[in-house]
């Protein structure tokens, strides 16, 4: 039978769920359904018929199947380190501050109070990772041996490992108040292992792991192995819950609260700042590399390098990570997995964001701007010049994964050209992103745009979605040189060509930034004169 303290627990969240319950708009929950149906079932139709369903040859499966359980565990890998990292900061678990001021101190058993949290931060986990999982085996499952529907269990069975992966590793982790420079180490030699095993065909320690995605189309009982360890990671985890930090969990109530209510306002510079504070990530006191520019040079530029020579190493490394992630998606897509091309989109805008760090804080700070005697465009666009200093490198890494999963000697000179306007392109979105969230001088702050509810949403979600499109466009133009491949023209043609569209972006993107204004302005002006056009009367210079 339960005691008096664990019951007043059990009754107070039950009130607090259905009061919350109680607040929720049905429409608003519906629509929002809607809106994630429609445009996730048309992403992942989009997907499929890209991908298409004509079965691939004989080398190629058995490529596959002799190399993906490698590859598959290198995502595992990843899981791990990103586990290990968010335990040593204080993670996974991000309580509301009521619980934490008042549960948290209450005589109430702390393994208790935890055991629920804990349960719901592994439940939202494993659904997300099975989803993702199911969907990405879904599509594999069209053009490899096997049924669709043995091919989702499968892809949905190593997504939930991952799941418990990484929640176990964050769990253990936090409970054995493990340093974070021990954890980053610990993660990277994993890593860095299984990465060297998929590279140089050797076993790596998460072979098995990876193994289970291919269960579509084969099953190995030792994959079960993979499965069994995950399991007892989550479980001990969870007996563990107890030893959770407060201070941490009182730092990170605050910060998860700003988070979600960034979310809600769909403010994606907010959200990257407070995954920083989270992190606890903060800029090096001194420079990696001390320059003196001595008086001459663009003084934005000067700053921005000035900035960027502060990243701090986790940054450094995040950005290395994606670069690869970015170039090995591209070189899979042109291999003929086409839907991979998006992950390849995402990695660039991520990398946009990451790297126009001196753009970001000239467009959180408006008073400043506004107040130099020079046009925002123009200082907006002089800001593009410095992150150079981090995507020439990240093209470089992206360039090498990519070499890496090509295999392929001729496709050496394409890549090299290739590297560097791809990835310019793809980061793109990241910078029409940061700009797009500037505040408008000239526009009346009374003044408001009244849409249909009904649109609202739709609005909402296609403002969000046109950088990474922005960022789609420019990476996709490296599919020319498969094309090139698979229909035997010349390779250095198709190459050019790809560059000149990257490029094309690039400059689209800074005549963007330098005209913005002007171009909000103008637009502002043709839809007043439209309003107040007035087919009556007559024309200038006419007979009255």
């Amino acid at each position: 039978m339960p005691s008096i303290e664990h019951a007043a627990l059990a009754d107070l969240r039950r009130t607090r769920q259905r009061r919350r319950l109680g607040d929720i708009e049905w429409f608003d929950s519906a629509y929002r359904v809607y809106l994630m149906g429609l445009f996730g079932g048309g992403g992942v139709l989009w997907a499929s018929s890209a991908v298409g369903n004509t079965p691939v040859g004989a080398s190629t499966a058995s490529s596959i199947a002799a190399h993906g359980p490698a590859w598959l565990g290198v995502v595992a890998a990843l899981a791990v380190l990103m586990g290990l990292r968010s335990g040593a900061q204080g993670g996974p678990l991000a309580l509301e501050a009521a619980d934490v001021s008042m549960v948290m101190l209450a005589p109430v058993d702390r393994r208790l109070a935890l055991r629920r949290p804990a349960i719901q931060r592994l439940r939202s986990a494993l659904s997300m990772s099975v989803a993702g999982g199911a969907i990405a085996g879904q599509l594999a499952g069209r053009r490899l041996p096997g049924s669709a529907v043995a091919w989702a269990a499968g892809g949905a069975l190593f997504g939930a490992t991952i799941a418990l992966a990484w929640f176990g590793a964050a769990t253990c982790a936090h409970a054995g108040r493990l340093a974070r420079p021990l954890a980053t180490a610990a993660g990277l030699a994993l890593l860095g292992w299984q990465v060297g095993a998929a590279v140089w065909h050797l076993p790596g320690p998460l072979g098995t792991a990876g193994s289970l995605g291919l269960w579509g189309w084969r099953q190995h009982p030792v994959d079960l192995v993979a499965v069994a360890v995950a399991v007892a990671l989550s479980v001990a985890g969870l007996l563990a819950v107890g030893r959770t930090s407060l201070e941490a969990l009182a730092r990170r109530s605050s910060l998860v609260a700003q988070l979600r209510f960034a979310v809600t306002m769909q403010d994606l510079r907010t959200v990257i700042l407070l995954r920083r504070q989270l992190n606890q990530e903060h800029s090096r006191a001194r420079p990696w590399v001390r320059l003196g520019f001595h008086g001459s040079g663009d003084e934005v530029v000067r700053r921005g390098v000035r900035g960027l020579l502060r990243l701090p190493v986790t940054r450094l490394v995040r950005i290395a990570a994606i670069a690869a992630a970015t170039g090995a998606s591209l070189a899979a897509a042109g291999r003929g997995a086409t839907a991979l091309v998006i992950v390849g989109a995402l990695g660039g805008f991520l990398l946009g964001l990451e790297a126009n760090e001196p753009l970001s804080q000239e467009v959180d700070q408006p008073n400043y701007t506004d107040s130099f005697p020079v046009a925002r465009g123009s200082l907006m666009s002089r800001h593009l010049v410095a992150p150079l200093l981090v995507l020439v490198p990240a093209a470089l890494v992206g360039g090498a994964a990519a070499l890496a999963v090509v295999h392929r000697s001729d496709l050496l000179v394409p890549v090299a050209i290739l590297a560097v306007p791809v990835t310019l392109a793809g980061a793109c979105g990241g910078v029409i992103s940061i700009v797009r969230d500037a505040p408008d001088p000239f526009s009346a702050q009374s003044q408001q745009a009244f849409i249909p509810p009904e649109m609202a949403g739709f609005t909402t979600t296609l403002r969000l979605l046109w950088p990474v499109a922005v960022s789609l466009i420019g990476v996709v133009t490296s599919l020319f040189v498969r094309s090139a491949v698979v229909h035997r023209t010349s390779l250095i043609g198709a190459t050019l060509r790809a560059t000149a569209g990257s490029l094309l972006v690039v400059g689209c993107t800074v005549l963007w930034v330098r005209h913005r204004d002007q171009m909000k302005a103008r637009f502002r002006q043709f839809m007043a004169e439209g309003k107040n056009y007035n087919p009556n009367r007559p024309l200038s210079g006419g007979p009255t």
